[in-house]
């Protein structure tokens, strides 16, 4: 089975290669194209730092900012030399105060490359919904490591990491990020907050988000545990494109909010109102189709199709074809002849362990038998006729060879007792198989030896009027 799924794939492989490459040849566009200067072979072994010491601790986090009620999820890459032996059992009893540890888990052993490996451990982290807003450091620790190559111990220590309790976070999501003129876009923001801060809508539906036209704009406002979830959703569009080529995008956008608890306030016309404080959203790039066109059409049309000489279409696309039809005809043949060799063998084995066979051996072995040898050679002739007579029964229960062989007298004689078989034949061949049993084990009767002697014969003709063989 596995030679037929390698024998498909190589087919296929062979017949798609050939088929790109004749494609490539006679259009004149399957050749690598690289537009500007700025086109690098991209090489990633420069990507994997090189290790000073016997292990190395990452830290890592999504976002520095948080809010009341959500988990901070830490991420620690473990990096070592091999040879050395990380206790990573302290990762789950290190002290992360002031942050409480929700979770821990510690990722696989991976192959990082030739003389290093890593794994990747993730915490979980929470502060008290209580907590004041401000910086919180992630304190550092220390993991013991042993180094089994130079006999010696140590430890890696973390960097502490500062995080920053907010009252407000805003999360951006885009529906895609190519479009077409005149497409509808969907930007969405959702604003996780205080309850005691206060978003300003009118400012974002004032917001000027050139060069996209605002079309429609919804907000919505929602109690989350202990914190409110505003979503604003935006449906944008572009209808013109400046003369000038640029790179769009969705401008960085401000949110303004106040807190509405805060002491310091402003003095106004109407009275006395909160601070006004804002955050900004990052600017997300927008790729408009027809950009793509005004490219990539004129260099297309400048190259034209190129033209190759008959000589190299048969060089590179049809003599591939003929290699790999001659090389799966040849692993085919050599399949066939395989599976042909197998069977015949099977063939000859079965006929070498058909009743006739044994029915034939154990004539010639009572043909030459004689009573009158010495003991050691009368047992070696009773032994031959024994295995003989244990094939010849099994062959007419179409038994395995090596079974036959392997079960007892009293076992053998169950498994060809059945309505199939003659209780004459049956009977007779426990009487023989225990003659025999006795004489190969234990002392030599000669007239026990005659009498079993007579009923193999019996068990031959009884067989032979049956046509059991």
């Amino acid at each position: 089975m596995k030679r037929v799924l390698f024998i498909t794939f190589l087919c296929a492989f062979v017949f798609l290669m050939s088929f790109d490459t004749c494609k490539a040849q006679q259009t004149g566009y399957g050749g690598e194209q690289e537009y500007g200067d700025s086109v690098q072979p991209l090489d990633i072994d420069t990507l994997i730092p090189e290790m000073d010491a016997a292990a190395e601790l990452w830290l890592f986090v999504k976002d520095y900012r948080f809010v009341t009620g959500k988990m901070i999820h830490l991420t620690l890459q473990l990096i070592w030399k091999l040879g050395v032996r990380v206790d990573v059992e302290e990762f789950n009893t290190v002290d992360l105060s002031p942050f409480r540890i929700e979770k821990v888990t510690v990722g696989e052993r991976q192959i990082f490359n030739n003389d290093s490996d890593f794994s990747v451990i993730t915490y979980i982290l929470s502060l008290p919904d209580d907590a004041e807003m401000g910086i919180y450091t992630v304190p550092a620790f220390l993991i013991s490591y042993t180094d089994e190559a130079n006999k010696s111990f140590g430890q890696v220590q973390t960097s502490t990491m500062a995080l920053k309790k907010v009252p407000i976070l805003v999360e951006t999501e885009l529906d895609r990020d190519v479009i077409d003129i005149g497409d509808t876009l969907k930007y969405t923001l959702t604003i996780w907050h205080e309850k005691y801060v206060k978003i300003l809508e009118e400012n974002m539906k004032q917001l000027n988000l050139s060069p996209f036209d605002l079309i429609n704009f919804r907000i919505k406002e929602e109690a989350e545990g202990k914190l409110k979830k505003t979503t604003i959703e935006y449906e944008l569009s572009i209808y013109e494109l400046p003369d000038k080529a640029e790179n769009f995008e969705i401008p960085s956008m401000p949110v303004l909010y106040c807190d509405e608890r805060e002491a310091g306030v402003r003095q106004g016309e109407e009275g006395e109102s909160p601070a006004i404080q804002r955050i900004a959203t990052p600017a997300i790039p927008v790729l408009i189709n027809s950009l793509l066109k005004k490219i990539d059409v004129p260099l297309e049309r400048a190259k034209g199709p190129l033209g190759y000489s008959q000589k190299d279409i048969w060089l590179k696309s049809h003599l591939p074809v003929i290699m790999g039809v001659v090389i799966i005809l040849a692993l085919v043949a050599n399949e066939i002849k395989k599976i042909v060799y197998r069977m015949s063998a099977i063939i000859r084995e079965r006929m070498a362990m058909s009743p006739l066979t044994y029915a034939e051996r154990l004539e010639e072995l009572i043909a030459g038998f004689d009573s009158e040898v010495g003991d050691d050679e009368l047992r070696q002739s009773i032994v031959n006729i024994d295995c003989t007579l244990r094939g010849f029964l099994g062959a007419l229960k179409e038994m395995r060879r090596d079974l036959v062989r392997s079960v007892t007298t009293a076992k053998l004689i169950y498994i060809i007792r059945d309505k199939k078989m003659a209780e004459e034949i049956v009977g007779t061949a426990d009487n023989v198989l225990k003659s025999f049993d006795g004489v190969i084990f234990g002392d030599i009767n000669r007239d026990t030896i005659k009498k079993a002697m007579d009923g193999v014969q019996e068990i031959l003709k009884e067989a032979k009027r049956r046509g059991y063989y």
